[in-house]
């Protein structure tokens, strides 16, 4: 993996995911890191709600600029201690709203992977980092990887793929992302989410399509018969020690379909193991 993208505006806890990315980034190789700063919410929305608001000057948005860029250059300084000297951190800053400079600086950096927190905030109606967390998982053209709030790094060894076995072709983006990223060669746990019994354990034709799909991973088939997807998911993950849950493209991920609150809790509550959401 070459290079990942992390939108400062999106995390609560930005100290945790920069750790975070710090150990990824030397388990998986990478050679960049961009810290991407928005303007436009931090200069403007987060004041609008204040009934005396008294319009900023233009010396007084500057003075506010040059301390949001001075506080990231800090923070890349800092992480560039705990990542190796091979890793180049940058920053990057936009006036642009956050959701369209991070689609621009995809399409200028061209990153792999956009990596982002989650924190107790995002679970919150209305809140505005859930509402940013779930616009940049649907719509980034790259994988997005979503930190749990207080989740450390360690190595991604056991990784768990929920998935319905009616759609079984979307284990293909495993494939790719297998070949093109330098992924570290996990464990996967590949779980069929069915709660109708629609295919039993042993099903023949679903073996071999497993195992066309699965090519070059070491892999272990389970299922689950929960009627709350998100609920079963969650649950197999805490109960087999994954260290991340892969999200497949398309209507068949585990949360395309629910709202933006369920989408955001079921983030909140999985404490431990980071999302990827692949595209």
């Amino acid at each position: 993996m070459k290079t990942i993208l992390i939108p400062i505006d999106l995390i609560g806890d930005t100290e945790n995911v920069l750790q975070y990315a710090a150990g990824f980034a030397c388990d998986v190789h990478v050679e960049h890191i961009i810290l991407l700063k928005s303007y436009y919410v931090s200069v403007y929305e987060q004041v609008l709600p204040t009934p005396d608001f008294v319009q900023l000057s233009n010396e007084e948005v500057e003075e506010h600029r040059q301390i949001l860029e001075a506080n990231l250059k800090a923070l890349a300084a800092k992480m560039q201690k705990t990542c190796t000297h091979t890793v180049k951190i940058e920053t990057a800053f936009s006036s642009l709203p956050l959701l369209r400079a991070v689609h621009n600086t995809i399409i200028e950096k061209q990153p792999n992977m956009v990596m982002m927190g989650s924190d107790s905030s995002t679970h919150e109606p209305g809140s505005y980092l859930g509402e940013q967390l779930v616009a940049v998982g649907r719509t980034s053209p790259v994988p997005v990887m979503v930190i749990p709030e207080n989740a450390a790094y360690q190595k991604i060894e056991r990784v768990l793929v929920p998935c319905d076995f009616s759609a079984i072709s979307r284990l293909s983006a495993l494939k790719g992302f297998h070949a093109k990223q330098r992924w570290p060669h996990p464990h996967l746990l590949v779980l069929n989410v069915d709660a109708k019994h629609h295919f039993h354990a042993g099903n023949k034709q679903v073996t071999e399509n497993l195992a066309e799909m699965l090519e070059g991973y070491a892999y272990d088939v389970h299922h689950s018969s929960d009627a709350d997807i998100v609920r079963g998911v969650l649950a197999f993950a805490t109960h087999n020690d994954v260290q991340l849950i892969i999200a497949l493209p398309g209507q068949y991920s585990f949360f395309y379909n629910l709202t933006h609150r369920n989408i955001t809790i079921a983030i909140t509550l999985n404490a431990t193991s980071p999302v990827l959401i692949l595209k």
